[in-house]
C-alpha cells in the first residue's frame, strides 16, 4: 500500500508541475486576446470537458484506468505543443480543446481508481484523508512550479512551455506503474449505452447522490474562477514574477486546506454552506480593494473552497455504488463543466462591459448568494420532509 501511495502522490505532483499554469492567462492578454476571447478559449476547454466527461467515465469503468490516465496526459502534451508552435487565438483554442480531453479523462477516472484500490485493500474509510493529501501534494507541486516559473519567465514563454511539455511526458508514464486493480463491481458485460444509462439513472433517482452532484458541481465551478487570478493580480499591479509567486501562494493555501480537510469531514452541511457564503464576501472585499494587497483575499477564497470540495467529493464517493463509480463521478464532472462553461461565458462579456474588477465584484455577489440560498434551503427542506 505504501508503494501505491508513493506512486499516487508522485503522479499528482508531476501532473501539477506545469510552469505555464500560473502565467497562461497573462500570456493570452499579452498576445492581444480580448476578455471575450480569453473566456471563449477557456469555454472551449470547459465544453470539451463536459462533452467528453460522461463517455470518459464509461470508458474508465470498462478499460484499465491507469491506461486512460496515461493517454489523457498525452492529449494535454499535444495541446501545449500547439500553444508553443502557434501562439495565437486559434492555437490557444486548439490547445484548450486537447486540455479539455485530458480533464475529462482524468477527474472521475482518478477518483474511481483510488477508491477501488483502497477498497481492494480494505481501506476505503481512508479515502477522504488520502484524496485530500493527494490534492495537497498537487498544490505543493503548483507552488513549486510557480516558483520555477518566476525564475524562468525572463527567458520567455517558449522556455516555460517547453518545461511544461517535459512534465506532461513524465506524467503520462507514471500511471502505467499503478497496480492493475480491477474496478470494484466491474461491469464489462454491460454495453456502452446500458452502462451509461445505469449511471445516469442512479444519479437522478437517488436524492442524496443528486444533491451531492449539484452542490459539488456548483462549488467546483466557482473554484474555476482561479483561471482569472493571474489577470486579477496583473490588473491590480503585480509584475509577472510576482504573479507566479502569488499563484504559488494560492497553491500553498489550497495544499494546507486539502491536507487538513479530513478533520472537517464530520461537520454538518450547514457549516460548509456558511463557508461558501463567507467566501463570496471575501471575493467581494478583494475586488472592491483591487490593489496588490487584495490578492491575500483570493488565497483565503481558494482555501475555503478546497475544504468544501474535498469533504463533499468524499461524501459523493461513499454514496455511489461500486459498479458505476467512475460513471456517476463523471456525471458530477459533466454537471461541473456545464456550470464552469456558464461562468466563463458570463465572465468575459461582464469584463468587457465593466472591466475585470466589475466582473469579480459580480461573481463575488453570486457566490455569496448561492451560499445563502443553501444555508436557508437546509432547514426548509428538513421541515418539508418532517
Amino acid at each position: 500500500m505504501t508503494g501505491f501511495l508513493a506512486r499516487l502522490y508522485a503522479f499528482k505532483a508531476v501532473d501539477a508541475f506545469i510552469l505555464i499554469y500560473p502565467l497562461y492567462a497573462v500570456m493570452f492578454v499579452e498576445d492581444g486576446l480580448s476578455p471575450v476571447q480569453v473566456t471563449t478559449a477557456l469555454a472551449v476547454w470547459s465544453i470539451t470537458a463536459f462533452v467528453m466527461e460522461i463517455p470518459a467515465g464509461v470508458v474508465a469503468d470498462r478499460l484499465p484506468r491507469r491506461v486512460v490516465l496515461a493517454w489523457a496526459q498525452v492529449a494535454r502534451l499535444a495541446g501545449y505543443a500547439l500553444w508553443l508552435a502557434w501562439p495565437h487565438f486559434w492555437g490557444f483554442v486548439g490547445g484548450f480543446l486537447l486540455w479539455g480531453i485530458k480533464s475529462a479523462f482524468t477527474s472521475g477516472t482518478f477518483e474511481a481508481l483510488v477508491f477501488d484500490e483502497l477498497t481492494a485493500q480494505g481501506r476505503q474509510g481512508d479515502y477522504t484523508r488520502i484524496i485530500g493529501r493527494a490534492d495537497a501534494v498537487q498544490f505543493i507541486a503548483v507552488l513549486a512550479a510557480s516558483g520555477a516559473a518566476a525564475l524562468v519567465i525572463p527567458f520567455g514563454y517558449g522556455v516555460v512551455l517547453a518545461a511544461s511539455l517535459a512534465a506532461c511526458a513524465l506524467a503520462a508514464a507514471l500511471p502505467l506503474t499503478f497496480p492493475k486493480v480491477l474496478p470494484a463491481g466491474a461491469s464489462a458485460d454491460l454495453r456502452y449505452l446500458q452502462h451509461l444509462k445505469l449511471g445516469l439513472r442512479h444519479a437522478a433517482a437517488n436524492r442524496q447522490v443528486l444533491d451531492l452532484v449539484v452542490f459539488v458541481a456548483l462549488m467546483l465551478a466557482f473554484g474555476a474562477l482561479d483561471e482569472f487570478w493571474s489577470i486579477f493580480a496583473a490588473q491590480a499591479g503585480l509584475a509577472k514574477p510576482a504573479i507566479a509567486l502569488f499563484i504559488g501562494a494560492i497553491s500553498a493555501g489550497q495544499a494546507a486546506a486539502a491536507w487538513l480537510a479530513h478533520r472537517a469531514a464530520r461537520l454538518p452541511a450547514r457549516t460548509f454552506y456558511a463557508l461558501a457564503l463567507a467566501n463570496g464576501l471575501v471575493l467581494l472585499a478583494g475586488a472592491a480593494a483591487f490593489r496588490p494587497a487584495a490578492v491575500i483575499a483570493l488565497i483565503a477564497f481558494t482555501a475555503g473552497f478546497k475544504v468544501i470540495d474535498t469533504v463533499f467529493e468524499a461524501r459523493l464517493q461513499r454514496a455511489i455504488p461500486d459498479e458505476t463509480r467512475a460513471t456517476v463521478a463523471s456525471v458530477k464532472g459533466f454537471a461541473t463543466q456545464v456550470a464552469v462553461t456558464g461562468l466563463y461565458l458570463g465572465f468575459g462579456p461582464l469584463a468587457a462591459l465593466w472591466g475585470y474588477r466589475g466582473a469579480f465584484l459580480i461573481f463575488g455577489a453570486v457566490v455569496a448568494a448561492v451560499g445563502a440560498i443553501y444555508l436557508i434551503r437546509g432547514p426548509l427542506r428538513a421541515k418539508a420532509d418532517a
